[in-house]
């Protein structure tokens, strides 16, 4: 869509923006867009090995400058493949592609042996050190003050994806606001009372230490279970029984819902609960709702939970929409 605000627009221009706007489109795929396409693609053929390479080249780079600088390692790090996948996934032994120490390791042999591999061009970097959430580094620093745009994030983590487009210049601009945003925490620790380095010791130990208790899927309720040997779930019968505000109700996180749990009910979620960031649902519809659940969802301290509302509490299917599902479902299975 086009929108034009101009009041000479109808008088003088407009046949004319009308031709040019009809040569460059149409209802046919855009021209511009498949000529582009075509020219990527030969691009690839030609250069694409070298494109590539210099995108990893400059994640790595990237790494090593992290790691070596010493005002940055005081409130960053580059998590390493040692960090997040486990050592029985990790045939190769390999821990890290930079360590200061061993200098650079062979990654190919990550990928020839192990199960699990680090992408070298995707950099995930641990800011928890910094006193921020992932969130509150994206938005309210990289973003609003130095215009860096970045997508993923995590409760103590931002990742930075490198790609063929990227250059040396914008790789040294990054470790450049980095340092700048390093130096600026140490001056106001310098210039902090005893009570804001109190304040800012316990907002990193709980970026970094006090994680809420990761839950596990419970499970669905047996008004959802497709059978009684697997786990799996009619997850689409679920979401739309949702739809008739009839088969639900709320229940308080604190309160109600606590209370029902305690007493021995089963508590089904009628809706996806998904805090943000990082964004994976941690409740779906059809799901029953545990206390290691419920223990999560108390201490989290995300920005926002989409599908959770705090004035009402959480969607919940009523005792009677479940027993209609499963006698329906009684009702239709074979003898």
């Amino acid at each position: 869509m086009i929108h034009v605000n101009d009041q000479d627009f109808k008088g003088e221009v407009e046949q004319s923006f009308h031709e040019a706007y009809m040569t460059h489109t149409s209802t046919s795929p855009n021209y511009q867009i498949i000529a582009s396409l075509d020219v990527g693609r030969r691009q690839v053929e030609l250069e694409g090995f070298e494109f590539v390479q210099r995108q990893i080249e400059a994640a790595l780079s990237m790494r090593r400058a992290i790691a070596d600088h010493p005002l940055l390692s005081k409130y960053f790090k580059v998590l390493t493949a040692g960090d997040m996948i486990p050592e029985e996934y990790r045939e190769s032994g390999v821990t890290s592609y930079y360590d200061q120490q061993q200098g650079w390791t062979d990654m190919w042999d990550c990928w020839e042996k192990d199960q699990f591999v680090l992408d070298a061009s995707r950099v995930t970097l641990l800011v928890g050190g910094t006193g921020w959430d992932g969130d509150t580094f994206k938005t309210d620093i990289l973003m609003d003050k130095y215009g860096i745009q970045i997508n993923k994030t995590s409760r103590n983590t931002v990742l930075f994806m490198t790609n063929i487009g990227t250059t040396r210049s914008s790789v040294a601009y990054l470790i450049e606001v980095l340092v700048e945003i390093a130096k600026s925490l140490d001056d106001l620790l310098d210039d902090a009372s005893k009570m804001e380095r109190r304040s800012f010791d316990n907002r990193v130990s709980n970026l970094m230490e006090n994680y809420p208790p990761l839950p596990d899927f419970s499970r669905f309720h047996d008004s959802f279970r497709t059978d009684s040997v697997t786990s799996e779930g009619d997850i689409r019968t679920a979401f739309f029984l949702a739809y008739d505000e009839k088969n639900t109700d709320y229940l308080d996180l604190n309160g109600t819902l606590r209370e029902a749990m305690d007493a021995g009910k089963t508590v089904v979620s009628a809706s996806f609960i998904i805090p943000y960031p990082p964004g994976f649902p941690i409740l779906v519809p059809g799901q029953v709702v545990s206390q290691e659940i419920l223990s999560f969802m108390r201490a989290l301290d995300v920005s926002e939970i989409h599908g959770y509302r705090p004035d009402l509490g959480l969607r919940v299917f009523t005792e009677a929409a479940l027993k209609r599902v499963r006698k329906k479902n009684l009702s239709s299975s074979p003898e």
